[in-house]
């Protein structure tokens, strides 16, 4: 049996989304509150703010069904958040959701993030890695480099994360096939 107590302090987003279709926003955002261990007053005061934060507010009751695919992502992220956690594991928080959204998104990230809260993320979006304090970067299960993303670019000669990606991949193919 999981620690739910453990788990109340602990976001996660997963890359596909595990909602309920046939409840409405307001609902999933209830349930899922109620299994973290948010209380009903607690979830009164969270559940407009968490909605503000993916833009939602004023499809809290719709049917989840009725969601398209960038408004379940965004709820999604809003369950993570709902119980205020300690933690927040997100895996491609923002693929699929508009310019706009995003960057209301990363300014509610690096406000908590301010305040304390841990925030893991993984992406393939270039532009959401430039967001984060530190990174590290995977390819085919090994880590080829790490740094905040201007230390990166720096050690890389490079003009951008992605570039420096790139570029570090190539060396880590080039010294794979040195072995």
């Amino acid at each position: 049996m999981p620690n739910r107590l453990l788990l109340a302090k602990i976001g996660y987003m997963a890359q596909t989304d595990a909602l309920y279709g046939a409840l409405t926003a307001r609902e999933n955002l209830n349930f899922f509150g109620a299994m973290q261990g948010v209380n009903p007053d607690e979830l009164k005061r969270q559940i407009p703010h968490a909605a503000e934060v993916v833009n939602l507010q004023r499809d809290l009751d719709k049917r989840v069904d009725d969601y398209s695919g960038g408004m379940k992502r965004r709820l999604s992220l809003a369950i993570a958040l709902i119980s205020s956690p300690e933690l927040l594991i997100l895996d491609e928080p923002t693929v699929g959701i508009d310019p706009e959204l995003r960057q209301q998104i990363w300014q509610e990230l690096h406000r908590l993030a301010k305040t304390g809260i841990t925030i893991l993320l993984t992406t393939h979006v270039m532009e959401d890695a430039e967001e984060a304090d530190a990174l590290m970067m995977i390819r085919n299960g090994e880590a080829i480099a790490q740094g905040t993303p201007q230390e990166l670019i720096k050690s890389y000669g490079v003009d951008t994360v992605e570039e420096a990606f790139l570029k570090a991949g190539r060396e880590q193919d080039a010294h794979t096939s040195n072995d």
